[in-house]
């Protein structure tokens, strides 16, 4: 069960959830995650060896959080093809009407929403092609993700005329 409240003032949505489930493709850092969690007293969270490029999670969620895996994936030799798979995985992921917030070191806010702007353009070109000419008008899906908001509370610096932030966390809405 989720309850979500928004204070309209200043923005801020509150989230509780009850079915958690936490995923790594590392067995010894789901092995830390489960020790922390069980001390913490969170012993109910799901947590599981999974590789997000090759996900056997078979379920959608209303909530999803990357700390810094678009960031790995970025890094591997074959990070253009990879990047595909994690957005792809991520599609099925988020549930429509759900969030996806990614929080990475190696990408600012404008370069995240570009990326997923890419990846809008290209899911929506994929499904607008007409089998037929006159089926054109029939094949107007919205784009899979919407930006919704930053953080902007991080440090600043400036740089060659540039001011920037060494973290950057960006929620995206799933249409």
């Amino acid at each position: 069960m989720t309850t979500v409240q928004k204070i309209p003032t200043c923005h801020v949505f509150v989230f509780r959830f009850s079915d958690l489930t936490g995923t790594d493709y590392s067995e010894g850092a789901i092995d830390l995650a489960r020790s922390l969690a069980d001390r913490q007293g969170f012993s109910n969270i799901k947590l599981l060896v999974d590789d997000i490029l090759e996900t056997k999670l078979d379920r959608k969620f209303e909530l999803v959080i990357d700390k810094g895996t678009l960031d790995a994936i970025g890094l591997h030799p074959d990070g253009p093809i990879k990047r595909i798979m994690y957005w792809d995985s991520i599609l099925r992921l988020v549930a429509p009407g759900g969030l996806l917030v990614i929080t990475s070191c190696n990408s600012t806010k404008d370069e995240l929403v570009q990326e997923v702007d890419n990846f809008n353009q290209r899911r929506v070109g994929a499904s607008q092609e007409p089998e037929t000419p006159g089926d054109q008008a029939a094949c107007r899906d919205p784009p899979p993700f919407r930006y919704l908001d930053h953080v902007r509370s991080y440090p600043t610096f400036m740089f060659g005329g540039s001011v920037g932030s060494r973290v950057a966390t960006v929620a995206f809405l799933r249409n």
